[in-house]
C-alpha cells in the first residue's frame, strides 16, 4: 500500500503528468463548453457524443481524401459537420417538436452506428476497427520560446503541446466573452431564463436556441477532430470513449458557466492523466482506466445532492416568507 501511495505521489509531482493532463483535457473541455452554450439557452446537447463521433469520422476522411494528408481541412470539415448536426438537433426539437432527450439519444445511436457501418467501406483494406490505413495527418505542435521552456517545472508542463490544445483553452475566454459581453450572449441567456419575456421584446427563442445548438455542435466537432488529429492520426470505432457524456456532466457541474465548466473539465482531465500513468503506480491498468468515469459519476452525485439542498433551502425560504405575509395579513 505504501509503495502505491509513493508511486501516486511521484506521479503527482512529475511535470510530465501535468503536461499529459493539459493534453488530454481539450476534448472534454470543448464538449463541455458546447453543452454550456446550449444549456444557457435552456436546451440540452444530449447528442454531443454522437456529434463528436460523426465529426471525427468525416473530418478524418476529408483530411485523407481531399489533398491529403491535410489535417487543417479535416478540422474545418469537422467543425462544419458539427454545426450541421447541431442544426439537425435544433430542427427536430424546435420545428418538429421531438423531445430534446430523444433527439440526443438518436444522435448518439446514429454516430456509433454510421461510423461502424461505413468504416470498412471507406478504408482501402476494409478495416473494421480504424482508418489507420489512410493518411490523414496530425495537427502541428507549438514550439514555445526558449525562455518559457527553460522555466523549471512550468516549461515542461507546456512544452510540445498541440496547436489545437492552445486553441481549446483560448476558447474558454472567447465563450465567456461571447456569453456575458455580447448581444448574442445576452439573448441566449435571456431566452434561457425566460423565453416568453424574450419573445415579448422581439427576440425569437427558436432562432436563438438554434444558434446556440449550432455553436454547440461546432465545438463538438472540434472535440471530435481533436481525438483523430491530435491524439492519433486516424479514426477508430468508439474513439470518443464517452467524452461527450463527460463533457455534458462537466457542463452541469459548472452550472453552464465557462470558467467553472473549464475547471471541472480539468478535474476530469486530471483523472484521465492518472489513468495514463497507471503502469508507473503499480495499480491495475483496468482499475486506473475506470477512474475518469468513476470520478464523473461521483461528481454528478455530489453536484445533484448540493443542488437538491439549495433547492430545498430556497423552497423553505419561500414558504417562510409566505407564512410571514399571511400573519401580517391577519
Amino acid at each position: 500500500m505504501n509503495d502505491i501511495l509513493k508511486a501516486l505521489f511521484d506521479v503527482i509531482i512529475n511535470p510530465g503528468f501535468y503536461n499529459n493532463v493539459i493534453a488530454v483535457t481539450p476534448p472534454i473541455l470543448l464538449a463541455a463548453l458546447g453543452c454550456s452554450i446550449a444549456a444557457k439557452a435552456n436546451s440540452t446537447q444530449m447528442g454531443m457524443e454522437g456529434i463528436m463521433l460523426l465529426s471525427s469520422f468525416i473530418g478524418t476522411l476529408a483530411a485523407a481524401y481531399i489533398g491529403g494528408p491535410n489535417p487543417w481541412l479535416g478540422l474545418l470539415v469537422a467543425i462544419v459537420v458539427g454545426g450541421v448536426l447541431g442544426y439537425l438537433v435544433a430542427f427536430f426539437n424546435l420545428k418538429l417538436k421531438v423531445n430534446i432527450v430523444l433527439v440526443g439519444i438518436a444522435m448518439n445511436l446514429l454516430g456509433s452506428g454510421v461510423t461502424a457501418f461505413f468504416l470498412p467501406i471507406v478504408t482501402p483494406n476494409q478495416d473494421r476497427s480504424s482508418t489507420n490505413s489512410l493518411q490523414s495527418g496530425l495537427l502541428p505542435t507549438v514550439d514555445l520560446p526558449d525562455f518559457i521552456e527553460n522555466i523549471p517545472f512550468v516549461g515542461q508542463i507546456f512544452a510540445n503541446q498541440n496547436i489545437l490544445t492552445y486553441i481549446s483553452y483560448a476558447l474558454i475566454f472567447v465563450v465567456s466573452f461571447m456569453m456575458f459581453k455580447t448581444k448574442l450572449g445576452l439573448r441566449i441567456r435571456a431566452v434561457g431564463e425566460n423565453a416568453d419575456a424574450a419573445e415579448s421584446v422581439g427576440i425569437s427563442s427558436v432562432n436563438i436556441k438554434t444558434i446556440a445548438l449550432v455553436i454547440s455542435g461546432c465545438l463538438g466537432g472540434m472535440a471530435g477532430c481533436f481525438m483523430s488529429s491530435v491524439y492519433v492520426s486516424y479514426f477508430a470505432n468508439g474513439i470518443t470513449a464517452g467524452r461527450g457524456f463527460i463533457g455534458l456532466a462537466a457542463s452541469s457541474m459548472g452550472e453552464a458557466n465557462p470558467i467553472p465548466t473549464a475547471l471541472t473539465s480539468l478535474l476530469f482531465g486530471f483523472f484521465y492523466g492518472l489513468s495514463n500513468f497507471a503502469r508507473t503506480t503499480g495499480i491495475s491498468d483496468n482499475l486506473m482506466k475506470m477512474w475518469p468515469y468513476l470520478a464523473t459519476l461521483i461528481g454528478v452525485v455530489i453536484y445533484s445532492i448540493n443542488k437538491s439542498r439549495k433547492e430545498k433551502k430556497r423552497l423553505a425560504g419561500l414558504a417562510a416568507l409566505e407564512a410571514e405575509n399571511r400573519l401580517k395579513g391577519h
